[in-house]
C-alpha cells in the first residue's frame, strides 16, 4: 500500500530467537524507499527472515481481502499478468496447517487478477498468505492476531549463523563469538568492502571472520600469547592440546577469506601500540568481562634488556 513521501510498506519477518525483549509480533511493518534498497537491506540482515512488498492485511481474512480490493490494481498488473508465471505461499507463525486448509486460503484468493501460469518449481514471483498466532506456543488462538498478504522479495542472510558456526569452525576457544552475534556488530559497524577493521581483543578471530565476509582487510590484537599462536590446551571435548594449524589465520582460510587477513599481533590494549595518526574504518570487539582461557605469560619489565628505554 503506497504511503505519503512515495514509500512502499513491506512486511519484514523476523527471526523468532531474536524476540527476547517480548515484541507483540514478529512481523514488521515497514516503509522503505524502493525494492532495491528492501533487498540490499536482506543482503546483510542475519536477524530477518524475509521481507516482502505488502499489499493487504486485517485482523481476520474478510478485512485482508477487504484490504486487498482497496490495493490499486495498477501496482499488480506488473506481476499477474498473462505472460508471467508464479506460486501462493502459506506460511503460519506458531501454529501449523493441513494442507486442505492452505489450499482452501489459496482457493478464497481467486478474486486477484492473476492472469499467468501457476508454476510451483520456478516461478517469476512469489505471493505469500502470512497469518500471526502470537508467540505463546502454549496458548496458540484460534483464529491469527493478524493476517498478511504480500510479493515475496527477497530472503535474509540467515544461513550464515549455520555456515559460519563456531561447532564447525577450525580453531576455537572457550569465549568464541557466536557467528550470529558477530554478523550483528559488523553491520552495527557498516563494514564494508575494503575497509580495514581491528580488534584489539581479538581472542580466535570471530569478529575477524565476519568482517572479512563483507570484503574487509582485517587485523587484531590479544594479550593472550597462547591464543595468538594457537598453543596450549585445547576449548574442544576429547581434545587435550591445539594443533599446530590452529590459529586465526587458519580460521580464515577455513571459509575462503585468507586474503583479507592483514596479521594478528601480542599487545597489551591498555598500553598505547599504534602511533598517532594510525587509522581504521571499523574497530569491533568484545572486551573481557573476566578470565576465562587460561593464559601465557609473554614478558616482564625484568626482561627488558638494559639500554633499552621503556615506553
Amino acid at each position: 500500500m503506497a504511503v505519503p513521501g512515495s514509500l512502499n510498506r513491506y512486511l519484514l519477518l523476523m527471526a523468532q530467537e531474536h524476540l527476547e525483549f517480548r515484541l507483540p509480533s514478529p512481523f514488521w511493518i515497514l516503509s522503505i524507499p524502493s525494492e532495491d534498497i528492501a533487498r540490499n537491506l536482506m543482503k546483510r540482515t542475519v536477524c530477518a527472515k524475509s521481507i516482502f512488498e505488502l499489499w493487504g492485511h486485517g485482523k481476520s481474512s474478510e478485512e485482508l481481502y477487504t484490504s486487498l480490493k482497496n490495493y490499486p490494481v495498477e501496482k499488480m498488473v506488473p506481476f499477474l499478468h498473462s505472460e508471467s508465471t508464479y506460486k501462493i505461499k502459506i506460511h503460519t507463525f506458531n501454529k501449523t496447517l493441513t494442507q486442505e486448509e492452505k489450499v482452501k486460503r489459496i482457493d478464497a484468493l481467486e478474486f486477484l487478477p492473476f492472469e499467468g501460469k501457476v508454476n510451483l518449481k520456478k516461478p517469476q514471483h512469489v505471493f505469500s498468505v502470512l497469518e500471526d498466532y502470537g508467540l505463546d506456543p502454549n496458548r496458540i488462538p484460534e483464529n491469527p492476531h493478524n493476517i498478511y498478504f504480500g510479493r515475496w522479495i527477497a530472503d535474509g542472510q540467515r544461513e550464515l549463523i549455520e555456515s559460519y558456526s563456531v561447532k564447525k569452525r577450525h580453531f576455537i576457544g572457550n569465549t568464541s563469538m557466536d557467528a550470529g552475534l558477530s554478523f550483528i556488530m559488523a553491520n552495527h559497524a557498516k563494514v564494508k568492502e575494503n575497509d580495514v577493521v581491528f580488534d584489539p581483543f581479538v581472542g580466535t578471530g570471530g569478529l575477524l571472520i565476519a568482517s572479512a565476509h563483507f570484503g574487509a582487510y582485517v587485523c587484531g590484537t590479544d594479550i593472550d600469547y597462547n591464543t595468538v599462536h594457537g598453543l596450549g590446551k585445547a576449548s574442544r571435548k576429547n581434545q587435550k592440546w591445539r594443533g599446530p594449524d590452529e590459529n586465526i589465520r587458519a580460521n580464515l582460510r577455513q571459509y575462503g577469506l585468507e586474503k583479507f587477513y592483514l596479521d594478528v599481533l601480542v599487545s597489551d590494549a591498555s598500553k598505547p601500540s599504534w602511533r598517532k595518526g594510525t587509522y581504521f574504518d571499523a574497530i569491533i570487539t568484545d572486551p573481557p568481562y573476566g578470565i576465562r582461557e587460561s593464559t601465557r605469560r609473554s614478558g616482564s619489565q625484568k626482561e627488558i634488556p638494559k639500554g633499552i628505554e621503556k615506553w
